[in-house]
């Protein structure tokens, strides 16, 4: 997708193990904690890094 939109950036965010209804109440990171990362993506500026992948804030490879 960055290839193609090159017009925009690109990129998945993993916003780590949040407590949640979908991960059972079982995260140890608050919604709060979780939503930062999202937000940052959101606020990259128009020169910022794509077809990227963050866990959480940091730019990590998509293979261990």
């Amino acid at each position: 997708m960055s290839r193609k939109f090159q017009n925009i950036l690109v990129n998945v965010v993993h916003p780590g193990y949040v407590v949640t209804y979908m991960s059972c109440n079982t995260g140890f990171l608050t919604t709060e904690e979780g939503a930062k990362p999202a937000v940052m993506a959101a606020l990259l500026p128009d020169d910022g890094p794509s077809g990227v992948y963050f866990n959480r804030m940091e730019i990590a490879p998509f293979t261990l």
